[in-house]
């Protein structure tokens, strides 16, 4: 077959999932016991415990930054309030120079720069690590249609003709 009849058979046909295409290939009920529909019903099981168990984590990882978060603000204003409210009544002068504030707000600005830098680094490798596992399963379904084209080639060689 020529590649462009290849191209236009490809083009007219409808990409399924693998276990669809295992499923529609098959002839059998739900109920039969045969190797191939024990292992899909137990990998299926799995997958859902561990999309479960990842939605919950994902969850709780969520709550426990947040209250962190929350917690981390709370001292900080609670303890900075106590010490400028002793200050005051010490009668320390808790004024400082220009350059002083100068300092502190440029290195804060600094921090949050590196922050934000860093998390988009993060977020650009996460985003690349997605796009791969998205090009393997890409390529694991090229393969495995590849592969299913060998194996009829094969079975179809030593097939008796009738």
């Amino acid at each position: 077959m020529d590649g462009k009849k290849y191209q236009d058979l490809k083009k007219n046909q409808v990409d399924l999932h693998p276990k669809q295409k295992v499923q529609n290939k098959m002839s059998t009920n739900e109920n039969q016991k045969d190797v191939f529909s024990v292992y899909t019903k137990s990998f299926d099981k799995v997958k859902s415990a561990f999309e479960r168990a990842t939605t919950q984590s994902l969850q709780s990882y969520t709550n426990l930054n947040q209250e962190f978060l929350s917690t981390w603000s709370n001292f900080i204003h609670t303890t900075t309030a106590i010490q400028q409210s002793i200050a005051n009544k010490v009668g320390v002068n808790t004024a400082l120079p220009e350059t002083t504030i100068t300092a502190v707000q440029d290195a804060t600005e600094a921090f949050i720069k590196t922050f934000e830098t860093n998390s988009k680094v993060v977020q650009t490798v996460l985003d690349a690590t997605v796009q791969n596992v998205k090009t393997i399963s890409q390529n694991s379904s090229a393969f495995a249609d590849l592969n299913q084209n060998i194996v009829n080639s094969w079975v179809s060689a030593w097939k008796p003709r009738n």
